[in-house]
């Protein structure tokens, strides 16, 4: 039976490897045709079971514009560090504008944008090879960072992945409109998106994540970062049911340097070990300054910013420690924009501010059309300079198309693209809710908490007939106690809501506290530990049963025997009686 059972194994674990070498050879061959070559000695050499960091580039390199031809450049350079020996992925986006010297394939000195050492490379370096050696050059000598692998994808397959895809679900935070064809309208990239949780396909996600304008450099790569994570979130369980669908459309529009089935292996390995882990946002400050003080619309960070984001990208895949987690809840932490410091004097910090009667009367006069209680925050975290709310009802279609009521309310901080928004919908299960990282229970609520890193980027509750959330700007510039402060606040407009003092969440603080990664992994095993344990009681109750019968049986068969014995010693005796009474006669 041993035998037997280890030979199993093995076939299986033959099968098993026949398999992944099919699929191994199945992406090398799709991505073989995009092939990009890059001297060795530009990328980092790779080793079995060690960390990688991978570079993903956005080339907006345009033919058909309103203006004129655009020359490729890279509109978005974003860097993936996976370690398997850590329990999170970080990502970082690298500004664009940021401002850097290099020297060309030619021997000419630049100090220009980060971004245009990929045009500068791809004009004199000989195409994509060209510039994607000039991008990783500069990103090792200014950051200190080496890249493994590179991916490169313009535009116009952005837009035609994300509809093979299917679209992405997707919580649009504010309105974004631009149509180059006004009177007097600038010539950038047109974008016209309303506010609130939608599908957004090819054609809207590419608006969305090209979009340049009307926020800062931090606010822009984030934006990019978190339409990843959502993309991640809702295609990355089903790589493998579909994988030659996704081999397909990678294949097909994307370029990279991957080649051969060894380096495509190793990396799948490195996804796969990494597929669940949680993803870590690393923002990169910077300042803006003058374009008269740098010759091009640039921005600046010091020495301190740029090693400040190199040691979170490379570190901060360790665990949180408990301090950072504390000091992000006791809500001492508030993010503010570097783009501020150009101004002669701060602005004021942020509070906590009532809700203008005007907002809750507005809110009132549309409840009526909802099949669900409107609910609306009676306290807001903003800056005098901020803009009137703005409350949108839309319909929100599922994947099976059935229609949702839904209603979005867009609150703007007050400072450039900050805008955080509080959502209610009859869709009682949207993707964005998915998995979430905790929950906990204050006064009649059980609210259903995200987080990224020491952020809470969603805090959700269900109640009457009606799912609501409250999504953090893009930056996550409110603070964990504050996101919680704000869904106490969030209630129905059809009744009045005496306001409870602010310092009620701290009885929850404790509660709040995130799930460090390492106290994630150890839940995990005491779960499977758990699980294992209840198995090995089954077990043993059922091998417990079938001792238990079999004492029975070989107490009946002692029985038997007994009773067998008992009647040959018996006959036995007769024989012997009558034998000796034969022999008397």
């Amino acid at each position: 039976m041993v035998v037997g059972a280890l030979l199993v194994m093995a076939l299986a674990g033959g099968a098993a490897y026949a398999v992944a070498h099919n699929e191994i050879g199945k992406v090398a061959e799709a991505i073989g045709h995009k092939h990009i070559t890059v001297a060795s000695k530009v990328l980092e050499p790779t080793y079995e079971g060690g960390p990688q960091t991978l570079l993903l580039v956005g080339n907006d390199a345009r033919r058909h514009t309103t203006t004129s031809p655009v020359v490729p450049h890279s509109n978005e350079m974003l860097l993936v560090r996976i370690d398997p020996s850590r329990p999170v992925i970080s990502m970082l986006s690298i500004p664009r504008e940021l401002q850097v010297t290099f020297t060309t394939p030619n021997g000419e000195s630049i100090t220009n944008r980060f971004n245009s050492a990929y045009t500068y490379g791809y004009e004199e370096g000989g195409g994509t090879k060209g510039g994607i050696k000039l991008m990783v050059e500069t990103i090792k000598r200014v950051l200190g960072l080496g890249v493994n692998h590179v991916f490169v994808i313009d535009f116009k397959k952005f837009e035609h992945a994300i509809e093979e895809m299917g679209c992405v679900y997707f919580p649009v935070d504010k309105r974004y409109y631009h149509n180059n064809h006004e009177p007097g309208a600038e010539q950038y990239f047109e974008i016209n998106l309303k506010p609130g949780y939608q599908t957004l396909c090819g054609k809207e996600a590419l608006e969305y994540v090209a979009n340049r304008h009307e926020s800062t450099s931090l606010v822009r790569d984030a934006r990019d970062q978190r339409f990843m994570l959502e993309v991640k979130k809702q295609y990355g369980g089903n790589l493998f049911e579909e994988r030659e669908k996704f081999e397909h459309i990678f294949g097909k529009n994307v370029e990279t340097d991957l080649h051969g089935e060894g380096q495509v292996f190793d990396l799948l390995k490195l996804l796969v070990g990494a597929q669940g882990k949680p993803v870590r946002q690393i923002h990169f400050n910077v300042e803006l300054v003058p374009t008269s003080a740098t010759n091009c619309a640039c921005v600046l960070a010091t020495p301190q910013e740029i090693q400040e984001a190199r040691d979170q990208f490379l570190g901060g895949t360790a665990p949180l420690s408990q301090s950072r987690i504390d000091n992000a809840l006791s809500g001492a932490k508030q993010a503010r924009a570097k783009a501020e410091r150009s101004r002669k004097a701060p602005p004021q910090q942020p509070s906590m501010t009532p809700t203008s009667a005007q907002a809750l009367d507005h809110a009132r006069s549309i409840a009526p059309d909802l099949p669900f209680p409107l609910e609306y925050p009676r306290i807001r975290n903003t800056y005098e300079e901020s803009e009137p709310d703005v409350l949108r009802p839309y319909i929100l279609h599922g994947p099976d198309h059935h229609p949702y009521k839904s209603y979005v309310i867009v609150i703007d901080r007050g400072l450039l693209g900050q805008y955080y928004d509080v959502e209610g919908t009859t869709w009682s299960s949207p993707p964005i809710l998915e998995k979430p990282s905790n929950t906990v229970k204050i006064g009649p609520r059980e609210y259903s908490l995200y987080y990224s890193g020491e952020h809470i980027t969603t805090v959700a509750w269900h109640e009457r007939g009606g799912t609501y959330w409250v999504e953090n700007t893009l930056v996550n510039s409110v603070s964990p106690r504050e996101m919680i402060e704000i869904a106490e606040e969030t209630q129905p407009v059809d009744r009045a809501v005496s306001r409870a003092p602010i310092a009620r969440a701290k009885g929850a603080e404790a509660a709040l506290r995130l799930p460090s990664a390492s106290t994630t992994s150890a839940t995990s095993y005491r779960r499977i530990a758990e699980l294992l344990g209840g198995l090995a009681l089954i077990a043993l109750m059922v091998l417990a049963v079938l001792v238990l019968r079999k004492r029975r049986e070989v107490k009946l068969l002692r029985e038997q025997i007994g009773a067998q014995v008992s009647a040959l010693e018996a006959h036995a005796r007769r024989q012997r009686a009558m034998f000796s009474g034969a022999r008397e006669r």
